[in-house]
């Protein structure tokens, strides 16, 4: 008999914080300085150079250039962009947030590891616990022409507007649907730039049946969306309801946009065509973490499965994941509601960290009704909006996967050859395989899968998310740095058992 070998120790891999927050937004912030008050150390990763996120994208330097005498863009971006300036002071204000700006998460693990990169460092963090508040994206938006210059989203934008200052000149023709667009044309005017045309893919049938949704508490957002449209109108910025068939015209870049309007053909001569359909969870890092996405049918989009309080579940197998996921998510990233709806649950979840730490009892009533309170609109907002230019699947010439400018006819080709497996079309096509890792495509290709098997599946197939999940240099891929040791062990022949000589059954040759 041979002498038991004895069990290999597990070597202790420890914490850098109590919790990592992915994402500077209003969630992030809010249950950032909910931790530190509590006493927790906490990282805050986030690919921008400033905190704010989208919403409050830039809004320091924004309040600062404003003070000096360049106002103009502050007061066209209105009150709500300016109210995250309280939010952003407290957070900058609470030491034991270490937030590390300009840093892109990579990687995220069930177990509480970060993948990061900045610059050409990269490595691993690890915490208890992990909150993802990595906001929304707008929903892709195949169409005719969508891949040519002059052809932009919404959210680009207003991108443009808050960290650069920058306005459109010429003329800018606005298509799409939801609160955004309007909010969008409303700034566009009060920066001097008057759209020719609003092309809204909603109908006024849609609002009429939406009113039954309205809640006392959703009125703020309904009544300051109706304050956008009432001054579009009255500076005289024409607007339609019922698009449909957008078609980008040009050949170097966008000269025209051509759509329907209760069945008559309309062309409108334009430099810069912005489109937007909505917004939609961002789903890239929870499905590259293995969680669990649901589909919602109404939106055309996934969003993560999460309990009220934001916590995840893994669909990862049983030996592959923790005993608990220590993922949560919140704000947009869980949810679309705004960044009143985000800080609110970013607090909840935060106090839901707590409880998991031991630092605190369970979520609070107050939390709790703060969040059924401002996303009271929400049922109201996608009744009244829904999915326009994303409603009908693209035609087979119109390009679907931008990174390998896949058409959808090349795509419906090959699902009929029997790629109906999302992971085998990606594997065949390359769809999804680009830059984008099919943030852009994914989305069409399932929709695309589902029309060729007749088909209108409630759980449509996702791509298997793999890290990295954003581009990661092969020179700070080479250096990382807290990498578990458990991971870098290597198994040599040292390290196996010896035979038992004695034992050993040996075949005779014959």
């Amino acid at each position: 008999m041979t002498q038991a070998t004895a069990p290999r120790p597990v070597p202790q891999v420890p914490m850098d914080a109590d919790a990592i927050i992915v994402g500077c937004g209003p969630s992030g912030m809010a249950a950032a300085i909910e931790l530190a008050q509590a006493g927790c150390s906490v990282i805050v990763m986030d690919m921008q150079p400033a905190p704010g996120g989208q919403i409050f994208r830039n809004l320091e330097a924004n309040i600062a250039a404003d003070r000096s005498g360049g106002g103009e863009l502050l007061a066209a971006l209105g009150p709500s962009y300016r109210a995250g300036a309280d939010l952003i002071r407290r957070f900058r204000a609470c030491t034991r947030i270490d937030y590390r700006s300009q840093t892109t998460v990579w990687e995220v693990r069930t177990d509480g590891t970060v993948g990061w990169l900045r610059g050409m460092e990269a490595g691993y963090l690890r915490a208890s616990r992990v909150l993802l508040a990595h906001g929304a994206m707008e929903r892709p938006t195949p169409f005719p022409g969508w891949t040519l210059p002059g052809v932009m989203t919404a959210g680009a934008v207003q991108t443009l507007l808050k960290a650069g200052g920058l306005k459109p000149t010429g003329n800018v023709v606005l298509a799409g649907t939801g609160p955004l667009l309007l909010l969008l044309a409303r700034q566009l005017h009060r920066l001097g730039v008057k759209p020719p045309l609003i092309g809204r893919t909603d109908h006024f049938a849609d609002g009429v049946r939406a009113v039954r949704h309205l809640r006392r508490d959703g009125l703020a957002p309904v009544i300051k969306g109706l304050g956008w449209l009432a001054h579009l109108k009255l500076a005289g910025v024409r607007s339609v309801t019922g698009l449909s068939g957008l078609v980008a015209e040009g050949h170097e870049k966008v000269e025209a946009v051509s759509f329907t309007v209760r069945g008559r053909k309309m062309r409108v001569p334009c430099d810069l065509l912005v489109v937007h359909d909505g917004i939609v969870p961002a789903v890239d890092i929870p499905n590259g973490a293995g969680l669990a996405l649901q589909w919602d049918q109404a939106n055309a989009s996934w969003r993560p499965r999460t309990t009220p309080n934001g916590q995840a579940a893994s669909t990862l197998p049983p030996g592959l994941r923790p005993e608990h996921c220590a993922i949560r998510i919140t704000g947009d990233a869980r949810r679309i509601g705004g960044a009143e709806a985000a800080i609110a649950h970013g607090r909840l979840a935060a106090q839901a960290m707590l409880a998991d730490l031991g630092r605190g009892g369970s979520v609070s009533t107050k939390a709790r009704e703060a969040v059924g309170r401002t996303l009271s609109a929400r049922p109201f907002l996608d009744a009244a909006f829904p999915p326009g230019l994303s409603a009908t699947l693209p035609g087979d010439d119109t390009i679907v996967c931008r990174c390998e400018e896949l058409t959808a006819g090349a795509l419906r080709e090959k699902i009929r050859a029997g790629f109906t497996n999302m992971d085998a079309l990606r594997g065949e096509t390359r769809c999804g395989m680009g830059p984008c890792q099919g943030r852009n495509c994914m989305v069409t290709a399932a929709r695309l899968i589902a029309e060729c098997q007749g088909a209108d599946s409630p759980a449509l197939p996702v791509f298997r998310g793999r890290p990295p999940i954003r581009p990661l240099p092969l020179g700070a891929l080479a250096s990382l740095t807290g990498l578990d040791p458990r991971e870098t062990e290597l198994l040599t022949l040292e390290d196996k058992p010896e035979n038992d000589r004695e034992d050993t059954t040996h075949v005779p040759a014959h």
